[in-house]
């Protein structure tokens, strides 16, 4: 404030003292004067101010203290004199302030430059790289976007995976969004190793897989997700170096997070696109500063020993591009600015396995994959379920001895579970395996260098009928478990039956119409057996007589006739006689 109230010199042994000059009047508000005046003899620089405050009883709105007297004007005049008299240039300024406000500035966050304002300095100007200042994405993440820009208040969402390649894996790309005019979500992978594309439709489960990865420039106001995708390199793999001015902490996302400001400047970018035709006009935008706001996850966490603590959470991306309706005779009056901005949420550094899942397109358009399983045993009871048991070492060391077992990439094994059953010590590993990478064209074919489906599973088969399938594994505790696959134990899993123990077994009873009307009836007859059987038991308990029964039921015989119908007719009319 000194420096610039003039009451201080550029030399700190000079001291500049200022001059009561008596009260005024200046824009109707009663006031000190205060005059103080600078030479510097070096380039004959003169130069003089006078300063008019408030007087103290005066009440200026939106003062928060008494005790300070507010500034009102300011008339500062500089001159060159030279010895001889002589006077170079002079000029006069006016300064009116209208509102000031006294105290501390708790951070510098109001002497940083605005947003996605590049302050050049010219050559020798001090840049960095972002790593230097600890800036970097990881080798594999998932995030969250969203995108908005100047010609739309919609926000456009996506969510990116990514995966540098490492352990057999290729370098892959997803993002999941909804195209624009689309209903339905999108996934599109980028196999950067395989140079290939895969479009997934999940909804209705379709897949397209074409050569190459996208590179055909897009308009970034109108598309702003594949311009993001089309340019990832520059924007998070390979960002220019030492090219990023260094603009210090600022609260960002409002006042929720407090982050680091670096902004670099990039000529001739981005390409200009018809909206109309989709392709490149043959200009591009004049320049495109580019702002990072980075932040740290947990300040006070300790940093991994094979990284250095820096700003792991990336919180925007912000894009601003100008050029001049007429290059050949450029104008403020006539600039065109365009801005795009890219907010990021839920950044995660773990890794799935189903992340770049393909399988889904080997089975929609027909092409060879199988579904198989197998069994493993441990040398020690008890460790699969137990807490000493990384379960996600356990599935990586997994997918590695069967991609080294049948010699095929990463890329070609999915839907790896594995199961434990609970009546014994072994463990079920599922898993699905697919055909040779795919050549896209009017007749796609594969490719013939990779092993087929068939030959794998001979491969995997033949490894483990001879114990030549096993991995060691180290615990938390530090002790080794063995893992062998039990010989004859790998089948198509559409034949494996499960007896896991928490299973619910479930009893289904039907019968025929005959039997049941048949059950009926026996029911009956035997029910009225034991009422007989009950009701002669009590007589004979208490001694009364059985009661008599008919002759016709207790001697039938008498009363069938075993004589012919002759004798029967003789005897019949001599008694009539």
């Amino acid at each position: 404030m000194n420096e610039f109230l003039l009451f201080s010199s550029e030399d700190p042994t000079r001291r500049v003292t200022p001059v009561y000059l008596g009260t005024d009047v200046a824009r109707g508000i009663p006031v000190h004067k205060w005059q103080s005046c600078y030479i510097n003899k070096t380039d004959f620089r003169t130069v003089r101010r006078i300063w008019y405050f408030a007087q103290e009883t005066v009440k200026l709105p939106g003062s928060t203290a008494d005790n300070y007297a507010a500034p009102i004007q300011a008339l500062i005049s500089a001159s060159y004199d030279f010895p001889n008299g002589t006077q170079a240039l002079e000029f006069d300024e006016v300064f009116n302030v209208y509102s000031f406000r006294p105290g501390i500035l708790e951070s510098a966050t109001a002497l940083s430059p605005p947003k996605g304002v590049f302050c050049y300095s010219g050559p020798g100007q001090d840049l960095v790289t972002l790593k230097d200042v600890g800036v970097e994405w990881p080798n594999h993440f998932s995030v969250r976007v969203d995108a908005s820009t100047s010609r739309s208040a919609k926000w456009q969402r996506f969510h990116i995976r990514y995966n540098q390649g490492r352990e057999g894996e290729s370098r892959r790309l997803r993002y999941d969004y909804m195209p624009p005019g689309s209903e339905d979500f999108e996934s599109v992978i980028h196999d950067y190793n395989d140079n290939l594309t895969y479009t997934i439709d999940r909804r209705v489960g379709s897949c397209k897989i074409s050569a190459g990865v996208r590179t055909s420039p897009v308009s970034a106001i109108s598309n702003p997700i594949l311009f993001f995708i089309i340019h990832e390199a520059r924007f998070i793999f390979s960002p220019p170096e030492k090219a990023w001015e260094y603009n210090g902490l600022r609260p960002c996302r409002g006042n929720a997070i407090k982050c680091t400001i670096l902004t670099t400047s990039i000529d001739n970018f981005p390409a200009i696109v018809d909206p109309d035709t989709g392709m490149t006009t043959g200009e591009t935008w004049a320049v495109t500063n580019m702002e990072y706001g980075w932040s740290i996850r947990a300040p006070l966490a300790t940093a991994t020993p094979d990284r250095p603590k820096g700003f792991d959470y990336p919180v925007s991306l912000y894009l601003k591009s100008f050029r001049f309706p007429d290059p050949s005779n450029p104008s403020p009056l006539t600039i065109r600015t365009e801005d795009i901005e890219y907010e990021f949420y839920e950044m995660s550094h773990e890794r799935y396995p189903d992340d770049f899942d393909t399988s889904l397109c080997y089975r929609s358009l027909g092409y060879p994959y199988t579904n198989l399983v197998f069994t493993l045993n441990l040398n020690k009871d008890n460790t699969i379920d137990g807490d000493k048991l990384n379960r996600r070492i356990l599935i990586r060391e997994t997918y590695t001895n069967l991609m080294n077992t049948m010699n095929i990439k990463y890329s070609r094994l999915a839907d790896l579970d594995i199961d434990h059953e609970r009546v014994s010590n072994d463990v079920s590993v599922f898993f699905t395996i697919l055909g040779p990478t795919v050549i896209p064209g009017p007749t796609p074919t594969f490719n013939t260098n990779e092993p087929t489906v068939e030959a794998a599973r001979d491969a995997l088969k033949l490894a483990i009928d001879n114990g030549k399938f096993k991995f060691d594994m180290t615990l938390e505790d530090g002790s080794t478990v063995t893992f062998t696959a039990k010989s004859k134990s790998l089948v198509s899993s559409r034949h494996y039956i499960s007896t896991h123990a928490s299973g619910v077994v479930v009893t289904k009873e039907s019968y025929s119409s005959g039997a049941q009307t048949a059950a009926i009836i026996v029911g009956l007859l035997i029910g009225l057996l034991a009422g007989i059987a009950a009701a002669a038991a009590i007589r004979i308990i208490r001694k009364d007589p059985m009661p008599a029964m008919p002759i016709s039921i207790s001697n039938p015989m008498p009363s069938i006739n075993f004589k012919s119908r002759a004798s029967a007719g003789v005897s019949s009319t001599a008694s009539s006689a």
